[in-house]
């Protein structure tokens, strides 16, 4: 059987102030803004001057925060049209970043996800991040037969854009890929698929 049932999806935190941090990046996607701005109240005055928050308008919910982030008092704004835009961004401060930096995620699992990959790039600590998820449990999947990731799956059974391939989804998250794991889903039976079902989202 190629669902093993086993699951393994991140446990999430709730976003709140962090302390003995010197520089404060709170990165959010469509609905994260609403921890965002929650986090900002809870903050210091002085740990909200020493924010940066970063936002992505694209959402796969639909909801969008950006005009109460822009009238929260709070440090710099920075708001891109897309979540790879935001992530470039992310990586390039995370390069630069100093010792007492404290990092807040909040968005999609995908988007958390792939913030994540570039946290550990820099061997940011675990205990300097926090990660709320907001929103839709859509999968972002990797296919193990092309190297091709695919966002907003909400399938069992999708065929995988990069090879054509039919993928069936497991249940296994994978920390490293960001992603779930998709692999060829009549690998054992040709021709025999699995129910095409919605995910557990």
């Amino acid at each position: 059987m190629l669902i093993t049932g086993i699951k393994s999806r991140p446990v999430y935190d709730h976003l709140k102030p962090m302390q003995g941090g010197l520089r404060h990046l709170i990165v959010g996607q469509g609905s994260g803004g609403s921890a965002m701005l929650r986090l900002i109240a809870e903050m210091s005055p002085a740990q909200r001057q020493a924010s940066t928050l970063l936002y992505s308008t694209e959402s796969f919910s639909g909801h969008n925060h950006l005009d109460n982030l822009r009238q929260a008092e709070a440090g710099e704004l920075k708001v891109f049209s897309s979540n790879r835009e935001l992530i470039d961004a992310l990586r390039a401060l995370l390069e630069d970043a100093q010792m007492g930096t404290r990092l807040y995620l909040s968005g999609s699992e995908s988007f958390i996800g792939t913030a994540m990959q570039a946290a550990n790039a820099v061997d940011l600590n675990r205990d300097e991040v926090l990660r709320e998820h907001s929103g839709t449990l859509v999968r972002r999947v990797w296919c193990a037969h092309c190297d091709t990731y695919t966002e907003n799956v909400t399938q069992r059974v999708f065929t995988c854009p990069g090879c054509q391939l039919n993928l069936v989804v497991r249940d296994h998250y994978s920390r490293r890929l960001a992603a779930f794991q998709g692999i060829k889903a009549d690998g054992e039976v040709p021709g025999e698929l699995p129910p095409a079902e919605e995910l557990d989202t």
